[in-house]
């Protein structure tokens, strides 16, 4: 199995995050997990304790190392690993990403996430840093945008535009219970080549011609749509009706330790509560594997 949509900083193991948290004389939640209809803005507030746990360079490596042996042992053969290098205040940016690389093992890489809201001149950085660093593969933006936000969708056009003229990966995520023409801004001027959530997708044909058309990789994550109620429940997932539509989807966990989850749960949840069919799985597989970011 191939994993291409993991946050870092909602996939450490718990008891690492409980011990982080003591050595700060931090308070431990009685349940940092995220729970069904929470709604993304609550769910995006629960990485403010597991942020405050990785604030320095030998922490994120040691949650990175070990979300690296978490995956060997649901026998993953890729991880594409994300975070955002930004929010880790513990040293400069530079030093966190080195950190996350020197915990990373074969069989992983790393994307780093801008946050919708943030100045573009932040991705442009973290594009730079990437730039001299073979094990980053890929750029995000993640998070959701809020209607307060000085920056928007079209404005972080210029970072994504540098990192495909560098060979570096692209994926947004987008749609995510919102319009379906974020998945277009998403394509034709961030240049994104796979898309996280996607939800809304169906709702507009024009949008489900041009990921067609385009190749784009929708990365699925059930569960956590779930959780925050973007679906009301894992059945009304759309993602039977997406791989019937020829769309390339890829199963992923988002958030191992918030979630509850591992990719493997992904897969039983889509075949036993969203439909998918053997072949279905087989083909989710195979657009994972296909779909994993390579510098050139």
């Amino acid at each position: 199995m191939v994993e291409l949509h993991c946050h870092l900083d909602g996939s450490l193991r718990l008891s690492t995050l409980e011990e982080l948290l003591r050595q700060k004389n931090y308070p431990i939640p009685d349940d940092i997990r995220f729970h069904p209809g929470m709604g993304i803005q609550e769910a995006l507030s629960k990485f403010q304790t597991t942020l405050s746990a990785l604030q320095e360079p030998d922490a994120v490596e040691r949650v990175t190392r070990e979300l690296c042996e978490d995956a060997r042992e649901f026998r993953h053969i890729h991880t594409e690993i994300r975070f955002a290098p930004q929010l880790h205040l513990g040293a400069p940016t530079e030093e966190i990403v080195d950190a996350a690389i020197s915990g990373l093992d074969e069989n992983a890489n790393l994307i780093l996430c801008g946050l919708y809201g943030e100045p573009p001149s932040v991705l442009n950085n973290l594009v730079e840093i990437a730039r001299t660093r073979p094990r980053v593969v890929g750029i995000d933006l993640a998070g959701a945008p809020l209607k307060d936000h000085r920056y928007h969708l079209m404005d972080y056009d210029e970072p994504f535009t540098r990192a495909r003229e560098l060979g570096i990966g692209r994926t947004v995520h987008a749609a995510e219970g919102r319009s379906p023409k974020e998945i277009d801004v998403a394509i034709n001027f961030l240049h994104a080549q796979r898309i996280g959530h996607g939800l809304t997708l169906l709702e507009d044909w024009k949008t489900l011609d041009l990921v067609l058309e385009r190749g784009v990789t929708i990365e699925a994550c059930i569960t956590s749509n779930w959780h925050t109620g973007a679906i009301n429940h894992p059945s009304k997932h759309p993602i039977k009706q997406w791989v019937d539509q020829g769309v390339k989807v890829a199963i992923c966990a988002d958030n191992i330790l918030l979630s509850d989850t591992v990719l493997p749960i992904e897969y039983t949840r889509a075949t036993q509560q969203c439909g998918l069919l053997y072949k279905d799985i087989s083909i989710c597989k195979a657009n994972a594997q296909q779909a994993i970011f390579q510098r050139r």
